[in-house]
């Protein structure tokens, strides 16, 4: 799922250079490098994020493999006047007269995998890149598109190029496209830790900008019939005219989830979940899985009241669940600790009075205030025994006068995870003052209610009985 309409205005150029990021970010030295790999998930994608280092690589005389993942035939799906077909054959050639003209020595490599679901052939590109890097090692860099992009192909490309580092130990970085496009220069995604930015000559800016116009079918309408129009319009482009190029080094994610190995003792942090995202923007199926539709409505189900005042969700993740609770709380607050799903989220529910949601670390970065109703739902298990007790003792504070606890768990072993779906649930019956009204257990899942006591029961608040 695309997380950002490129048809709306987007964030302003003049808002990025208010930014002073030079100012702000270290520079990017090109020390150690002797052969640059660069990714692209469609045709343009390099010419845009990093047309100005191939071009300064050129001149350097430095090897340099290009590998085009797509031919970008999804780019106009509405086009009544050109088919996937004619869109495939006319960017195949863009792009190689665009890197032609960047670097004329490059090796390109169009492995025409269907644009869209990239997803689907991760391997593919993961072989085509490990390839690519040989065996170098950390002399040759990788320069993919950002995992957290919000576009599913770029975090498909990120993925295999991820993987391909891990086996060749390469060097990898990332590059922003539609970031600039749905984000803003102080969202908690720049982080001075891994933000790098390359100084570009003016004979490279110039280079970039001429890649830029060879892909016409991009910067400039098709047609004037509906549905040609520019998906790189003036606006948008204008992010890309800047005197640097921003890159995000890639170094402090476990190189897979299966590298956090379960540990009672350690609470999965956000570098495991920025991995797990990178795979696609619904890593867990909870937008197509029946398992997960027919789990929320049982949740759903269980809450004991019709109305809820506010509601506080743990681990809201792309805010799948969170549409379903605004339906019955005036507020909610959804936290997650990776900012990725958080990007999902804010667009699925823009626009939703009384819903909002922050980045935190849980427990220690405790959102303020009382709850109504608080929901933990698959991410308990992530937490290391100590931090479960913690984040139970939070849950049972924050709790409002005749407030509810819902709590639902996977309860088959997750290897990564540090506890089971059991023994959270397991935890909950120590919390102090808390009784559990619900208990609906299966074999794939656990979901229970717990409320202050004494607790009434649903027919009992109705007046069924006395």
């Amino acid at each position: 799922m695309v997380t950002f309409n490129h048809s709306d205005s987007g964030t302003p150029e003049k808002t990025w250079e208010a930014a002073h990021w030079p100012d702000r970010f270290s520079a990017l030295g090109l020390d150690t490098l002797k052969r640059l790999v660069v990714v692209s998930a469609h045709p343009d994608d390099e010419s845009l994020g990093v047309g100005g280092l191939i071009a300064h690589v050129a001149g350097l005389g430095l090897p340099i493999v290009v590998i085009v993942l797509s031919n970008g035939e999804a780019s106009h799906p509405k086009s009544q006047t050109h088919d996937a077909a004619r869109l495939a054959q006319i960017r195949r050639i863009e792009v190689t007269d665009a890197l032609a003209h960047l670097a004329p020595n490059a090796q390109v490599h169009l492995l025409e995998l269907p644009d869209g679901k990239l997803a689907e052939h991760v391997a593919v590109a993961e072989g085509a890149i490990a390839e690519a890097i040989g065996d170098a090692g950390d002399s040759t860099w990788v320069v993919a598109p950002w995992h957290a992009d919000g576009h599913p192909d770029h975090a498909a490309a990120s993925a295999a190029a991820e993987r391909a580092v891990r086996e060749r130990r390469a060097r990898l970085f990332e590059y922003p496209i539609w970031a600039w496009h749905w984000s803003s220069p102080e969202d908690a995604v720049w982080s001075a830790e891994t933000v790098r930015l390359f100084q570009l000559k003016p004979a490279e800016r110039k280079a970039k900008a001429r890649a830029l116009a060879l892909h016409r079918s991009q910067v400039g309408p098709l047609s004037d019939s509906p549905g040609d129009e520019a998906v790189v319009p003036p606006g948008f482009r204008a992010h890309f005219a800047r005197e640097f190029e921003t890159l995000i080094e890639v170094g402090s994610r476990p190189n897979s989830p299966a590298d956090a190995r379960a540990n009672p003792d350690r609470t999965l942090t956000a570098g495991y979940f920025n991995t797990v995202y990178s795979s696609g923007p619904d890593p867990w199926g909870f937008e197509t899985r029946w398992y997960e539709k027919r789990k929320r409505a049982a949740l759903i189900a269980a809450l004991p009241r019709q109305r809820f005042g506010t509601a506080l969700e743990l681990g809201c993740s792309t805010g799948v669940l969170t549409a379903e609770l605004a339906d019955r709380c005036d507020t909610v607050l959804g936290v997650d600790l990776v900012e990725q799903p958080l990007v999902i989220a804010r667009q699925r529910l823009a626009g939703r009075p009384g819903v909002s949601f922050e980045r935190r670390t849980l427990p220690g970065d405790w959102p303020e205030g009382e709850f109504g109703l608080i929901v933990l739902s698959e991410v308990g298990y992530y937490c290391s025994a100590v931090d479960l007790r913690r984040l139970l003792e939070r849950c049972r504070a924050s709790l409002a006068a005749g407030g509810v606890l819902v709590a639902c768990h996977w309860r088959h072993p997750v290897a990564d995870y540090p506890l089971t779906g059991d023994a959270v649930h397991a935890q909950l019956t120590h919390v102090v003052g808390l009784q559990r009204t619900v208990h609906h257990l299966e074999r794939d899942f656990v979901l229970e209610v717990y409320e202050q006591r004494p607790a009434l029961s649903v027919a009992q608040r109705d007046g069924l009985v006395p």
